[in-house]
This record gives C-alpha cells, structure tokens and sequence, in this order.
C-alpha cells in the first residue's frame, strides 16, 4: 500500500498554512484542523485498509481541541499530531503512498524537538497503528497492543436474534412498551436539545463506579468536548444522525459515519438518558434498522481500556476485533533525507482555501490533463505533443510534477536529467500553471520540489531558460539562488531573447530562499508561474 516515490516523494501545497510567531506548533509547520480539509483528510483515509474507526476525518475533527490535533504532509504522507499529556506524538502512523520511513522518522523528530524545548522528558509514540500498518514499523521500537475496534454484524444487531443477545431484545422491547417513542434525524434544530442532554449524560457519568478512576474522569471530559463539536459540525462532517424522544422528551441520540471500504458504518457517538432504562438498546438498534441497513458490519469503536465500556461493547457479541497499537519508535531515527523545517516563504496566503490541492508525480493515466495543461499554457510550437509527453512520463530521466486541483491538473513542472562527463545535472525544462491558478504560489512551489529532488538524488547542478524580458520569473529563479550564465538571443523566436540560469545545490543545503523581493509572477507564452 506504501511506495517509495524516486527517493523524495510528492509533498501538499496549500490549503492554508496556520504559522503565526505565537504558535510554538505552526513553527514546525503544524496545520490546525478547519472543516475545508475535510477532502484532503478522506483522500488519504481511503487508502488505508482494514479501515479503523479512528482513521476518518470527522472522527480526527471533534478531538481537535480534546488533544490538540495539528497535521503536516511529509514525503506524500498524511501525519497528524496530538499534544496530549505525553508531549507531543503522531496519532496516527503516516497515511498515504509516500516513503512511510521517512515520513515516520521527521515527525518524529519534529516531536522530540518540541518535547525537549517544553523540558518533556517521555518520548514520543505513534497511536492507532493498524494491522497492515505494523510491519512498517522500524526495528527496535517498543510495541504495545491497544484496546481494537468492535465489529458487529449490522443485520445481526438490527435483527438482536439468538439467545446470546436476549437481554438486549429485552430491554429494546420493554424501553418501547414504557413509552410512547418516536425518533427522528438529527438536525440543527435539535442542537440546543442534545448538547442538554449531553449535560445530563456527564452528571450521571460522574456518579457512577469508574468516574473514581482518574484517567476515567479525564478521557470522559474530553469526550464531552468531542461530542458537543460532533453535534455543532455534524453537518459539515458528512455525519448521520438520529434523535430519540420518549413522551415527547429527548432521552437520546446518535451519530455515525459510512467508512471508506462502503460496507462498514462507524458509530462515532451515542449519548442516551441513564434513568430511561432500554434506550440504549432502543436507539442503537433502530439506528441500524433505519440508516444502515444496507452496511455488513457495524463498528463500534474500542472501549478505551475502561471495564464498564468494554462489558457493553463485549455484550453485544462483536463478530471480531480490529487490532490496533501503540508504538514507542526508537530514537534517534536516522533520517535518509536532511530534515528541513517548513520555511516561512511557502506559507503562501490562502491556496485553494475551500479544496484539496495536492501535489504529486504525474503518472501516464494524467496524460490527457497534461496536453490540455499545454495548450492553455504555450502556443503551439512551444507545447509538449501527445508523443513527446507521453515519453517524458516513462524516461526514467524524466520526472513530471503535478498540482491536482478538484481532480483536475492545475500545474505541471518538468525536470530533467543529463549524464555529463563530471556526473550528473539537470535541467527544468518547464514549469505551467492554469491560467486560472496563476498567482497563487504553485509555480514557486513546483521549483522548490524539483530542487528538493534533485538535492536528494545528490546533482548538484541546475539549469533553466527564461525570456529576458520576464522579469518577475526571472526575480523568482534568483531568490531561489539561480544566476545568469548566458543570454540566448532569438531563443524563443526572432526577437524574443532569453536567459540561461544556473543554480548549484549543496549536499547539505536547506534550500531556502534569497531574500530577494518579487511581484507576482505573471505569465508568458514560454513560462507560466
């Protein structure tokens, strides 16, 4: 499920980049979690199988001030981070198709410097590990399992047959004669209703046997704030919901989500009124017969390690459990690629704000979208044909970037390289952005990761051409430390000169700009930024 991607794997521009001198976290380049990543978050989601109930964006969203989630893309992976009473961990393993290796071993160097500069002596771990992630997992780190998921059969708890779950069948049918019931879906109107209720659920929590013990008490306060922002954004979360009255009261309500694979729903919350015995039995089982019905399996979540939670869970009879672990990583991992922290100057303002934009290397089912990209970009004799691309997409001395915007190439940067007698260099050949996304940084950022690449594979040698007369591209090359070598007249046609620039990239550098001041790159026939 994880590939290596040529040594420095495709890297996210955009969204929106929270860093402010204030923000100990947005120093390391830490995003806060807002509901437009949503898209973002469910990409890299969907490629994880066995789907844990943890692995969702909602799921991630309604813990976000419980824990303090932040998130940052390394090499192509999704890595979300939690400061939580340990100092700061991944909660989460990296998630996606880049080098997990060395995905891993940034973040957690990212969270051992944190922790050393808050004097927090634990180290750091990596939580929620599936199954089919746990082999990636390095040598020498320290293993523990976690409490799994709970899978039911969805038609068995909609149906509640056989004796094994009598006493639910029981307190279903007896909560339903006591009361004359009717339930309905959630919606905002029913909000004010709910978060009363949730109220009422953390008073009667707070009396009962387990509330005496204290991580109890603290994982139950920050449930409280999850399921308050679960009802506040349920919308916007993609999630489902249904509200239980008895006599005309609320006594109840519910939330879940359909996970990745299609056939799983999630049940990521439901709170009911202790003093009407059988609603929980009620709603769980209605929610199943009147939402889910078309699902297999039904996860419930794990128990949190918390024995009055885990004798519920058990006693609906799970048809398995999905394995998950904690991993302590041993440290220092060396890592195969220098760590750069995320430079200030690619915090650039509000890319794409509302949409995913991602980076990425371009792969032959792309070719169409690159010759459109083309022919919106240069004229005619300056475009890459369907032959030339095509060919560039399979030369392993080739590479080809892309930006992806709504599914769509927005951007394009192609770096190519030569074997000379004195070893390798490389040249960027060009670099196009959709004239519609021009402006927003994405022509920067395509350099930077040819740079990045190149500096990876240890060529320390870079040209370009540029039109002489383009002078904001021209400021963008410098700032990024290329110089002019040599004027190119008519390179571009009769009259239209260029330059020839050249940059070398130490072994060892951080690739980080001149502070060279430039207007906003616009566009040219021959380069679109």
């Amino acid at each position: 499920m994880l590939h290596t991607m040529d040594g420095c794997s495709a890297t996210f521009l955009g969204i929106k980049n929270y860093m402010d001198d204030n923000d100990p976290l947005g120093a390391y380049g830490l995003n806060k979690i807002e509901l437009h990543h949503k898209s973002l978050f469910d990409t890299f989601f969907s490629l994880t199988h066995p789907q844990l109930s943890d692995y969702t964006f909602a799921n991630t969203f309604i813990w976000r001030d419980s824990i303090h989630i932040r998130w940052r893309l390394l090499d192509d992976c999704l890595c979300v981070f939690a400061n939580g009473d340990g100092g700061l961990s991944l909660l989460f393993p990296p998630i996606g198709e880049g080098n997990f290796q060395t995905a891993l071993s940034k973040a957690m160097e990212i969270c051992r410097d944190f922790n050393a500069q808050a004097h927090i002596e634990q180290q750091p771990r990596v939580e929620y590990i599936s199954e089919t992630l746990l082999p990636y997992i390095p040598g020498g780190a320290v293993v523990e399992p976690m409490s799994g998921d709970y899978v039911y059969s969805t038609r068995k708890m909609i149906d509640l047959d056989g004796g094994e779950l009598a006493s639910k069948r029981s307190g279903r049918n007896r909560f339903a004669r006591e009361n004359n019931i009717r339930c309905e879906t959630f919606s905002e109107q029913h909000l004010d209703q709910c978060l009363a209720l949730l109220g009422l659920w953390q008073v009667q929590s707070e009396s009962s046997p387990s509330s005496t013990i204290t991580s109890v008490r603290i994982k139950r306060a920050k449930e409280i704030s999850a399921t308050a922002s679960s009802l506040e954004n349920a919308k916007a979360l993609g999630l489902t919901g249904m509200v239980l009255y008895a006599n005309d009261k609320l006594v109840g309500f519910t939330l879940g989500e359909l996970l990745h694979d299609g056939q799983t729903c999630s049940i990521v919350i439901e709170k009911t009124d202790r003093n009407h015995r059988g609603s929980a039995n009620y709603i769980f089982n209605q929610f199943c017969r009147a939402y889910w019905a078309h699902t297999s399996w039904c996860n419930a979540g794990d128990d949190w390690e918390v024995p009055s939670l885990a004798w519920t869970k058990q006693s609906y009879r799970p048809a398995f459990r999905l394995d998950k672990w904690v991993v302590w990583p041993a440290a220092p991992v060396q890592l195969a690629v220098p760590y750069v922290p995320a430079p200030r100057e690619e915090r650039v303002a509000e890319i794409v704000p509302q949409t995913a934009a991602r980076l990425a290397h371009a792969k032959l089912a792309d070719l169409n979208q690159l010759l459109l990209l083309e022919s919106r970009c240069f004229d005619s004799k300056e475009a890459f044909n369907r032959r030339q691309l095509r060919y560039l997409l399979r030369c392993p001395l080739a590479t080809t970037l892309i930006i992806r915007h709504n599914e769509q190439v927005v951007a394009a940067a192609v770096l190519l390289r030569r074997r000379m007698p004195k070893g390798m260099n490389a040249r960027v050949h060009s670099i196009a952005v959709e004239p519609a996304h021009q402006k927003q940084g994405f022509g920067r950022l395509l350099l930077k990761r040819c740079l990045s690449i190149l500096q990876t594979e240890g060529i320390s040698s870079v040209y370009l051409e540029v039109a002489e007369n383009n002078s904001p591209a021209i400021s963008l090359y410098e700032s990024m430390g290329f110089i002019k070598v040599r004027r190119l007249p008519d390179y571009y046609g009769l009259g239209r000169h260029a330059w020839k620039m050249h940059a070398r990239i130490a072994p060892d550098s951080l690739l980080t700009e001149q502070p060279v001041a430039t207007a906003a790159v616009t566009a040219l026939p021959e380069l679109c930024l």
